[in-house]
């Protein structure tokens, strides 16, 4: 049951957000998420940067 609902939830937030509110290349999140994780570089600055790069890829 709870899967289901996880599911339909997922569902319902994956068309509206991510096929029109996500229009950067994949590659700017992958890099943050590396920046965060393997790197220890701060959030603040990981988040400036992909403003930066969003900004600029757009």
């Amino acid at each position: 049951m709870n899967a289901a609902v996880v599911g339909l939830l997922a569902a319902a937030l994956y068309d509206p957000i991510f096929t029109e509110g996500v229009t950067s290349p994949i590659a700017i999140a992958a890099a943050s998420f590396v920046a965060l994780t393997a790197w220890n570089i701060p959030a603040w600055a990981v988040v400036v940067a992909a403003g930066g790069a969003g900004f600029v890829a757009l």
